[in-house]
């Protein structure tokens, strides 16, 4: 008899984590992939000496390795500030656009100090309007004004 038992109740745990696992909040998708980043904008002044901050604008495209998988064009803005002793940091925000019209919004920020860069997903409209998750991302420059490297996210 408690065999049975001790059967039964594996089995319904086992059925309540496969219910779990499977319901689409619990589960969260990772993808990575190639980055590519054009500046449009980036004006940079010297408020003191060595002292930098600039206002960037740009677009990047996000490339997943997964080819079945969405291809996504992002508008993006920030502050960088450079310090005399070399340091430096970014913060901004910016707007994936997807191909059925639907936006999702991000909060990003970079520094000197970091071995990837971090965004947050921070919401969106449509299917995106709740959006949660994010990842981290490291690009180089290619040219003075395109940069390339790899992301790695994960949306819930």
């Amino acid at each position: 008899m408690n065999g049975v038992l001790i059967n039964s109740s594996f089995l319904i745990s086992s059925v309540l984590i496969s219910a779990l696992a499977s319901h689409p909040r619990a589960a969260a998708a990772e993808q990575t992939g190639v980055i590519v980043c054009m500046t449009d904008k980036w004006d940079e002044r010297e408020i003191s000496k060595g002292h930098k901050v600039a206002e960037y604008a740009g677009r990047c495209i996000t490339v997943p390795t997964d080819t079945a998988r969405e291809t996504i064009v992002a508008d993006c803005v920030g502050k960088y500030e450079y310090m005399p002793d070399g340091s430096w940091k970014g913060v901004g925000t910016g707007v994936d656009h997807f191909k059925s019209g639907e936006t999702r919004t991000f909060s990003w920020d970079e520094g000197s100090d970091l071995k990837e860069y971090r965004y947050t997903n921070t919401g969106g409209t449509g299917k995106f309007q709740n959006a949660k998750g994010g990842g981290t991302y490291f690009y180089v420059p290619i040219t003075e004004t395109v940069f390339s490297g790899t992301y790695k996210e994960t949306s819930e």
